[in-house]
């Protein structure tokens, strides 16, 4: 059995030339690509007035939000089920807010936290909430923006 020693094999300097020429092609196709962009979403207007239709005509109501001026991306739900007469904070995030938990008392000076979130969307305001304490529950809140800040409900 013959043994094979094979021969050295060196780049030679066409070689080497022709990978450099590839890295460079290589590394510059690779730097005149664009960066991706990072995309904040599109912030909402939550500000104004909601009108909420209940199945009884009677109990139909407006539920008011305002910006915080000194907090970003802030705002203040006053009127929240007809119930939570005190004014509640939320933060926002492009079309979505966030209610974290938080104390209220009623009109009959009954304690109760409350906590949710929601969406608005062609200016229909969807909001899903938990009110925890005696007969605590869970509810969801459609409302549709008032134009200019009209109560369309009573025409005024």
């Amino acid at each position: 059995m013959k043994n094979y020693i094979l021969p050295n094999r060196r780049l030679g300097k066409a070689a080497y030339s022709k990978n450099s020429i590839l890295l460079s092609a290589f590394f510059l196709a690779l730097s005149s690509c664009e960066t991706a962009k990072i995309v904040n979403p599109a912030t909402t207007d939550f500000d104004g007035m909601y009108a909420v239709q209940e199945t009884r005509p009677e109990d139909n109501y407006l539920l008011v939000l305002h910006k915080k001026a000194d907090k970003p991306n802030t705002i203040t739900l006053e009127n929240l089920a007809n119930l939570v007469k005190s004014p509640l904070e939320a933060r926002t995030s492009g079309n979505r807010l966030f209610i974290a938990e938080q104390a209220f008392t009623n009109n009959l000076g009954a304690q109760y936290t409350i906590s949710g979130d929601g969406k608005i969307i062609d200016n229909v305001l969807t909001l899903h909430y938990t009110i925890k304490g005696y007969n605590g529950y869970s509810g969801a809140v459609y409302a549709k923006k008032q134009a200019g800040g009209t109560n369309q409900m009573s025409g005024q």
